[in-house]
């Protein structure tokens, strides 16, 4: 890749970056509860602001991250004989700690239909590639036009923090902080490096060089995209659903805070005390001037039309006093009005509804398991989609291992996520074993099996079945002899 190739690809690929940045971070804030509030009219009082904090619940969240909690690699198989790789599993995928680093990138992948990893040589280790999960934000994957499956040319960008000495006198050898922004371009055979300070200004080519991995080293994680590669996160069809619970909210609050009490109504009665002419009495200081008002009026002198108790009576003047109730708000339409839209907002998202704890309890196990259909057929779309982004990460990270890359990983092992009681799986396996299923793939069927648990559960099973065996063989030979051998 010369300069000026790799120069064009940074001003194309910085200025996409630049331009996903804004619906980026949007949907980041209201997947993290940083959402627009209801609306309310401008000016309103410190009670109705209060009320609008109140009336905000992040429901996105618990919908985005409901499917990717139930997921989860358990190992991957080699292409040969379909055994576990362990030597991979050691090698890279424990050794990037990916147990935990996967989470990263089913999250975005679910809110920004984009998740990103980044495969790289190990100097240190070269048995042990480097695989580090990116932000998507920072990253863009220029598609081959005529193949949007595969990518061309690859920018990633960050900024780093340069402390400089200062030419000026500064106190306890302080120096001054600057900082740069770095953009790396890649394509399948090479790489190039170019910076510029603070962020503005000109790139400025640093560095380039060649890789073996025969491909851009980054490997995109996506749910929805079409045949264009076009990105459609999900969480953008909830998010108005999300606007509108919490405008729900903020009415419920309203209305429990000014009517969900009855109201008693005066009509007819006039407060204002007046002389036996019919003159207003006014209010007047001490020195016997008027008493004035905050926008300089006089103020009457007022009847008060008494507390209202079990044991008092209110007594009004006059024959035209009338007093009547206003009867409080029914806060059971607001509920009811709030769980069809909750109800509607989980579906849509194919999230069960023993999510909303007041929706099922004391279930079976086969009535929670078909209460999950839906999610777990989003959860088999995503293990689809994300187990062959796996195994091109496999692919790179076995290239940059100096290793054979055509024959690795052929298949993820996720681990078992589905609800069931315990009770069905172990009649399962039982029933199973005793037909003749291999004890191993049986074994793996229990929750919470790991390919380390099956590998020394198989262990205690042979050494196990070998005991007895030799027990048998020495007590037939003392039997035999009849001497203690």
């Amino acid at each position: 890749m010369d300069l000026s190739t790799a120069l064009d690809r940074l001003n194309l690929g910085v200025a996409e970056i630049v331009k996903k940045r804004k619906g980026w971070d949007r949907r980041e804030q209201y997947f993290r509860g940083d959402q627009d509030r209801p609306y309310a009219p401008v000016g309103v009082n410190e009670e109705y602001e209060a009320l609008l904090d109140m009336s905000m619940a992040n429901f996105l969240e618990i919908a985005m991250r409901a499917p990717i909690q139930r997921i989860a690699v358990d190992g991957f198989t080699n292409g040969k004989d379909m055994k576990p790789d362990k030597n991979f599993w050691r090698d890279v995928w424990q050794s990037n700690r990916m147990d935990r680093q996967q989470r990263k990138l089913y999250e975005p992948m679910m809110v920004h239909d984009f998740g990103v990893v980044g495969v790289w040589m190990n100097t240190r280790d070269k048995s042990r590639p480097i695989v580090r999960v990116e932000n998507g934000r920072r990253v863009h994957l220029e598609r081959d036009p005529q193949d949007p499956t595969r990518f061309i040319w690859a920018v990633k960008t960050y900024t780093e923090r340069l402390r400089e000495p200062s030419q000026l006198l500064l106190p306890n050898g302080a120096a001054v902080v600057t900082e740069r922004e770095v953009a790396w371009v890649y394509d399948e055979l090479s790489w190039a490096r170019f910076y510029r300070e603070n962020g503005s200004g000109m790139w400025k080519f640093e560095a380039d060089g060649e890789h073996p991995l025969a491909d851009v080293p980054f490997v995109p994680y996506c749910l929805n995209d079409d045949a264009d590669g076009n990105l459609h996160p999900s969480i953008e069809p909830l998010m108005p659903q999300q606007d509108a619970i919490n405008t729900i909210r903020f009415n419920t609050l309203l209305a429990m805070q000014f009517s969900a009490f009855r109201q008693r109504v005066f009509t007819g009665y006039d407060p204002v005390i007046k002389d036996a002419n019919g003159q207003i009495q006014w209010r007047k200081n001490s020195d016997g001037s008027l008493a004035l008002d905050a926008q300089g009026q006089p103020q009457p002198l007022l009847n008060t039309p008494g507390r209202i108790g079990v044991d008092r009576a209110l007594v009004f003047p006059g024959t035209e006093t009338k007093v009547f109730d206003l009867a409080e708000s029914n806060l059971k339409n607001y509920i009811e009005v709030f769980d069809a839209f909750l109800t509607t907002f989980f579906a849509t998202g194919h999230i069960p509804p023993q999510y909303q704890l007041n929706k099922m309890a004391n279930l079976s196990g086969d009535a929670m398991s078909g209460a999950e259909s839906t999610l777990q057929a989003l959860i088999a779309d995503i293990q689809q989609a994300t187990g062959e982004s796996h195994e091109q990460m496999a692919i790179l990270a076995s290239r940059a291992a100096g290793a054979d890359s055509e024959d690795v990983a052929s298949e993820v092992i996720w681990g078992d996520g589905e609800v069931r009681s315990f009770a069905q799986t172990v009649d399962a396996v039982v029933k199973l074993i005793s037909i003749g299923f291999p004890r191993r793939a049986a074994f793996e069927m229990i929750p919470g099996a790991t390919q380390v648990k099956v590998d020394a559960w198989m262990d205690q099973a042979e050494a196990e079945a070998v005991d007895p065996t030799f027990e048998r063989m020495a007590r037939d030979l003392r039997m035999s002899d009849g001497v203690d051998s």
